[in-house]
């Protein structure tokens, strides 16, 4: 039997955090060793499943941001995020995803979102830190103790090849303009994905394909998707997204400040509120 139904962006990121706090790696991390979130709002979707946490603001629980028709960097005083290390399922606000990964335990995981994922597996972390933002900090230790990196990330994120976003963006130095945070690229290998697809696989059982993705009218960024299964899983799993799923409210923007930005390649950096053009002053990005 088969069932279609499309997925808002916010809707996608709470049916992936669903089922990755259901991953028996994840219980395991939980009860045994650290688990440890990166920041982004795809894990503030999960530190809200984990933590029974709705207070949490996916918005401000990130330093990077797509939002407002730019690649943006939150303000530091616009941030306020959840717990990064939990160990034996308690919050561990001291520690920091570099202390907990000295402190070696072979069921640790890692979580990480991502901006692009491709259909070989690999995904997409951006970078516009100058100092390669979070992934520097675990990275190392994860390939070499062979930890478990999972990453959350929507198909509203599908582009053809990581490798080549990767090789096409270069980095900052490689950037003559830029509308946004000039930046780079790194292209992973070693993640384990989980998608919508991998989502619905987990949880009920059943196999998903991508359909169309994209709309209008909040449908920006929406995927729709085909599932196929037997039809008692299919049911459950209408029944879990009208219950659990449907009806998300939309992340909400956390746009940088301009006149205070670093990223001084980025066309508006510096710019007073009162002087920015037209199109950002009618989305109210800066009043």
């Amino acid at each position: 039997m088969k069932a279609v139904f499309t997925l808002t962006s916010a809707e996608s990121r709470r049916l992936i955090a669903k089922a990755v706090v259901q991953m028996p790696e994840v219980k395991a991390a939980w009860s045994d060793a650290y688990l440890l979130l990166a920041g982004g709002t795809t894990n503030a979707f999960i530190a809200q499943e984990l933590l029974d946490d709705r207070s949490i603001e996916p918005a401000r629980c990130t330093v990077g941001i797509s939002t407002d028709g730019l690649l943006c960097v939150t303000s530091v005083e616009s941030r306020k995020s959840f717990p990064n290390v939990f160990y034996h399922g308690e919050a561990q606000p001291d520690k920091t995803i570099v202390d907990a990964l000295n402190d070696f335990h072979a069921g640790t995981v890692v979580i990480k979102g991502a901006n692009a994922v491709d259909p070989q597996g690999y995904v997409g972390i951006i970078t516009a830190g100058f100092d390669g933002g979070t992934v520097p900090r675990f990275i190392g230790p994860v390939t070499s103790k062979g930890l478990l990196l999972i990453t959350p990330v929507g198909l509203e994120k599908l582009v053809p090849s990581v490798r080549d976003a990767a090789l096409a963006l270069g980095g900052a130095t490689h950037i003559d303009f830029s509308i946004g945070a000039d930046c780079g690229m790194y292209c992973l290998g070693n993640a384990r994905v989980v998608t919508e697809i991998e989502a619905i696989r987990m949880l009920f059982g059943c196999e998903a394909h991508l359909v169309c993705c994209g709309g209008v009218g909040g449908n920006e960024g929406a995927v729709t998707l085909a599932v196929d299964g037997e039809g008692e899983k299919l049911s459950a799993l209408i029944d879990f997204l009208e219950a659990e799923v449907k009806g998300e409210p939309p992340v909400k923007s956390n746009k940088g400040i301009c006149e205070t930005c670093r990223y001084k390649f980025c066309k508006y950096c510096g710019t007073k509120a009162e002087d920015l053009p037209a199109w950002m002053k009618k989305k109210g990005i800066e009043k």
